[in-house]
């Protein structure tokens, strides 16, 4: 027995060792003492993808209430949404953590004759005078926030925009917890909204197949207050339950927000030059408040097209435009031209591209991906070898997600066997 015990321990000094940061790349957690709770708060966040490629983006901020719980299904749909389906632009995700469920309930919860303990006025002073001064000092957020509550938070989210709707840009109520002391928030509300001409901030509030949650009581309040306004939205998911409803809200809830983030073929094509183009993101970019990411995808596409249209002109106005105004999209800009231009066989204009994309950025990982290929494609293994060891190595450095790193890992071990 004794020696099993030296060999847990020893195990346990091991694991100490090797797995010094327990969260993924791109998670961070922290923590300080809120002086306004008196108490020890920790908080999760969660970094987009492209946090890394540029100090001069910045990204809106979604708040995550029951931050701990809900931290890595709701990151997951923001990371979907954003570099999958490009929906959505890249967000920061800051998770809300509990300190047990009675000092969340707490913390939920207005103080009244019933519920003397309610807390709410003083956890909304926390989030606005400590936590959120936290985030914006340590990570490079944009004004635009968001706040997301389900169950219990999303009647603490409900409670903030009733009683300081310009602390958040948008909400996102969850399937809330509008029974609460007889659905008192519904009173609340009605007294609140009554005599103004619209509401300020983005509201939308879900309801699943749960029974008596106050939350149609309070739809009747904004439909009585506000009828013809686009600032709320309601949407009842009756064959979801209160567990499994959080998912879809969040998804609709996001791509609802930022409903004109998209450019569908459509549009592009209504806009028809890159002036038009970039204008869109520029003004997305100062609605929202950030220096942000064009899709990607969609940024590829556009060049192809104005490639396949023999508009080179177009692509030099996209190009000084990347550079003013999308630092975070310089590599992905570079890297889909010169990949254009190694499948026509333009090698010379490629590589002096590529090139000049790594001149302007350091950590141009795909421009360095690019000239490995097109090394290779020409025969040159060394020069191939060489750049494909560089792309990995600033990949690393710039913490990419693991599915883009088994890319270039899988280029460089092919053009090490030659």
């Amino acid at each position: 027995m004794k020696y099993v015990s030296i060999l847990f321990f020893i195990l346990l000094a091991t694991i100490g060792k090797t797995q010094t940061n327990p969260y993924p790349i791109n998670v961070e957690r922290g923590s300080f003492y809120s002086e306004t709770l008196q108490m020890e708060k920790s908080f999760q966040v969660f970094l987009p993808e492209s946090y890394h490629y540029s100090d001069a983006s910045s990204y809106p901020v979604v708040y995550l209430m029951d931050g701990d719980y809900n931290f890595y299904y709701q990151t997951g749909i923001v990371e979907m949404l954003s570099n999958v389906s490009e929906k959505i632009p890249e967000a920061i995700v800051v998770g809300i953590s509990d300190n047990g469920n009675a000092g969340y309930r707490q913390n939920c919860t207005m103080q009244t004759e019933k519920n003397p303990k309610g807390n709410t006025k003083k956890f909304l002073s926390y989030l606005e005078k400590e936590l959120k001064v936290k985030i914006r000092s340590t990570y490079r957020v944009s004004p635009y926030e968001i706040l997301i509550g389900h169950s219990l938070g999303g009647l603490f989210a409900t409670n903030v925009f009733l009683e300081q709707p310009d602390a958040f840009n948008a909400y996102i109520a969850i399937d809330p917890s509008y029974w609460w002391e007889d659905n008192l928030i519904v009173t609340v509300a009605d007294s609140l909204l009554k005599g103004k001409e619209d509401i300020t901030a983005n509201f939308i509030v879900t309801l699943a197949d749960s029974k008596q949650m106050g939350v149609h009581e309070f739809v009747g309040v904004l439909e009585k207050r506000f009828p013809d306004s686009k600032k709320w939205n309601f949407n009842y998911y009756k064959n979801e339950t209160h567990g499994s409803v959080g998912m879809i809200s969040v998804r609709e809830g996001l791509v609802k927000i930022f409903e004109d983030w998209e450019l569908p073929r459509v549009k592009f094509y209504e806009l028809g030059t890159a002036t038009k183009v970039m204008d869109h993101y520029v003004k997305l970019s100062e609605k929202y408040n950030g220096i942000t990411r064009i899709p990607p995808l969609l940024f590829s596409n556009i060049i192809y097209y104005y490639f396949r249209t023999n508009q080179p002109a177009e692509l030099d106005i996209i190009e000084a435009a990347v550079h003013k105004n999308f630092p975070a999209s310089s590599d992905d800009f570079y890297a889909k031209m010169g990949a254009y231009l190694l499948e026509s066989e333009k090698y010379a204009e490629a590589e002096s591209l590529l090139k000049k994309s790594i001149g302007k950025n350091s950590k141009a990982y795909k421009s360095y991906d690019a000239l490995s290929k097109l090394y290779y494609a020409q025969g040159a293994f060394e020069p191939a070898k060489n750049h494909a060891e560089k792309a990995v190595k600033i990949a690393k450095a710039v913490k990419v997600r693991q599915w883009q790193l088994n890319e270039l890992e899988s280029n460089l071990s092919l053009v090490k066997k030659n």
